[in-house]
């Protein structure tokens, strides 16, 4: 059975002035109807997932965030999947420029200029890294809810696992290609991965589809994250250029490596010659050759018949198949029940994996809570939470610590949910939260 993802891309909510913010409307309506429709024919009749590789906002601010959380409920209703079952990454625009102070521009500065030995200098100490994550801080609540946080290391640090087939496994890999996104008029090749991000885990069984929001030729680090992407990754997914793409590339082990980029959902304004597009992704396993297969089918606006269609321009009749030689699924064979060793070498991992197919936690008081419950507290509190109502919530639940006296930082807040999440606290926390709600 087919794994389906609705992948989107510069969706730019509150770019909109005048006029625009009618067609723009209409445009995410009829999207609605569009994705509901079409993924009414696949045999799951639902999808997945939802795939959005950055600009969510168009200047990172609150309010637009407030808006994409209603809209991409919504999406997620018509589609089928869960609320949570959201994936993001951060873009150019999801960057609230007015909130980068002159040295905080000065610290960018210098890593523009001196790459990676800048980026970890100033990534070694938590006020630092606070301080250069400031930008962020909208779409850090925003991403936090979905369970896609900016870790201030300079990574992310959770994905998505599922599995496709028996001992068979997707992993979704989020990047953030807009560290250094800032007042700086930054030309191509100019932005950075760096080595914190650039390293991809490698695994047998498991092959890695990475997101980000920028094309790799946008980074000056782009030569040696090239080479880790094509010797770790089966799929790079992309956006920024406002342009449907795709393209297969052979890489060792006989291996292929699929360069896929989305076209904006909602472009800055029609007369900028890009139309609004994007992607439904069709994910299956091939058995005989033990390959994952991906169909993608290109959706564009057509502006005669005001709906989206079949996107015949960049795919051929509207669909592009790809069939990837995925070397790390051969290096696992299929009767293998059990991976002990793998399992234990995950744990001491310090990546943390959340899965929308299998997840549990089991907290102190022995109960296990289902991914779906959890995923849902998450969401609310970070998103639909401001941050003077969550800190409410970790008042009363006797969160926060009398003797407490540094800033409470985002990184510092998420142990705290964290903590009372382990505690058996969840229902807590989530009839918390829903008092505040229906007061407001």
């Amino acid at each position: 059975m087919s794994l389906i993802y609705i992948h989107l891309s510069d969706i730019h909510f509150g770019q909109e002035k005048g006029g625009d913010v009618y067609t723009h409307d209409d445009v995410k309506e009829q999207l609605l109807t569009d994705a509901h429709d079409y993924v009414g024919n696949f045999e799951t009749n639902k999808a997945t997932g939802i795939i959005i590789s950055g600009d969510i906002a168009y200047a990172g601010k609150n309010n637009e965030y407030d808006i994409a959380g209603k809209w991409l409920d919504r999406l997620t209703a018509a589609v089928g999947c869960p609320l949570t079952a959201v994936q993001v990454v951060p873009g150019n625009h999801d960057v609230d420029r007015e909130k980068i102070t002159p040295i905080t521009q000065n610290i960018i500065d210098d890593i523009i200029s001196n790459g990676d030995d800048a980026l970890d200098k100033y990534l070694e100490k938590e006020a630092d890294r606070d301080f250069l994550y400031k930008q962020f801080e909208s779409y850090r609540e925003f991403a936090e809810g979905y369970d896609c946080p900016l870790d201030t290391d300079g990574k992310l640090t959770k994905h998505r696992i599922v599995e496709i087939a028996p001992d068979r496994r997707l992993k979704f890999l989020g990047m953030n290609t807009a560290l250094i996104c800032s007042r700086s008029e930054i030309e191509e090749g100019g932005l950075i991965l760096g080595k914190r991000q650039r390293v991809i885990p490698n695994e047998p069984g498991l092959e890695t589809i990475v997101i980000a929001h920028h094309p790799l030729h946008w980074l000056q680090d782009s030569d040696d994250a090239s080479k880790y992407i094509k010797a770790r990754a089966r799929v790079f997914i992309s956006g920024h250029e406002h342009t449907p793409s795709h393209e297969s590339l052979p890489v060792e082990d006989n291996g292929n490596l699929l360069m896929l980029a989305s076209g904006a959902a909602v472009p800055p304004a029609p007369e900028t010659g890009f139309n609004f597009s994007y992607n439904i992704l069709e994910l299956s396993w091939q058995e005989e050759t033990d390959s994952l297969v991906i169909k993608i089918h290109g959706r564009c606006w057509d502006n005669d018949k005001k709906h989206f269609t079949a996107d015949k321009i960049n795919f051929s009749d509207g669909v592009q198949t790809y069939v990837l030689n995925c070397p790390n699924f051969k290096k696992l064979p299929l009767n293998v029940v059990s991976q002990p060793n793998l399992n234990e070498e995950r744990e001491k991992s310090n990546v943390f994996e959340t899965s929308t197919m299998e997840f549990s936690v089991v907290n102190k008081t022995g109960g296990v809570l289902e991914e779906k419950e959890f995923q849902l507290v998450l969401l609310k509190y970070f998103r639909d939470l401001s941050s003077s109502e969550r800190l409410i919530v970790l008042t009363e639940l006797n969160a926060i610590p009398a003797t407490q006296s540094d800033r409470l930082t985002h990184s510092l807040e998420r142990m705290i949910f964290d903590k009372l999440v382990s505690d058996g606290k969840l229902q807590m926390i989530h009839e918390k939260i829903n008092e505040i709600l229906n007061k407001a």
